[in-house]
């Protein structure tokens, strides 16, 4: 067997918190990508990296340089694009309706919104429930309390 200086070998990772997680080992070339084709289909939602490790001391194997293989990366290349561009489903200002000057009970413009149109509802019954049971809990305590 030769010194572990010249020693190479391939790893098949995939990421674990801030570090990367070794999912196979091999010696050579041809059963890393095989492993790597594997992983990449257990795993396919998570980034797989198949990097090639060349040990850099005899003394411990813990020394060593590495470098990338191939890449799987879910979130970049071949997956489907969206077919509405932000900001496209929006109304053009050709199409915008003409803002009422009144506002009506209950609702109110989204902030930071363009459109003066786009109302949202206030929840209004679960403020008056929230008020009510702050209330209610606070008659209790009174009641119940004792100096």
């Amino acid at each position: 067997m030769s010194s572990a200086s010249n020693r190479r070998q391939f790893a098949v990772q995939k990421p674990k918190g801030k570090a990367w997680e070794t999912l196979s080992l091999v010696d050579d070339l041809r059963s890393g990508k095989a492993e790597f084709k594997l992983a990449v289909q257990l795993h396919g939602r998570a980034p797989i990296r198949l990097i090639q490790i060349d040990y850099t001391s005899d003394e411990a194997l813990s020394d060593f340089d590495w470098h990338l293989i191939e890449l799987h990366d879910p979130n970049k290349g071949d997956r489907p694009r969206p077919t509405l561009i932000a900001g496209k489903e929006r109304a053009t200002p050709k199409e915008t309706k003409p803002a009422s000057s009144g506002k009506s009970k209950g609702t109110r413009a989204r902030p930071g919104s363009s459109g003066a149109d786009e109302k949202v509802a206030l929840p209004v019954r679960t403020y008056i429930v929230a008020f009510l049971f702050g209330a209610l809990t606070i008659l209790v305590w009174a009641l119940t309390f004792k100096t």
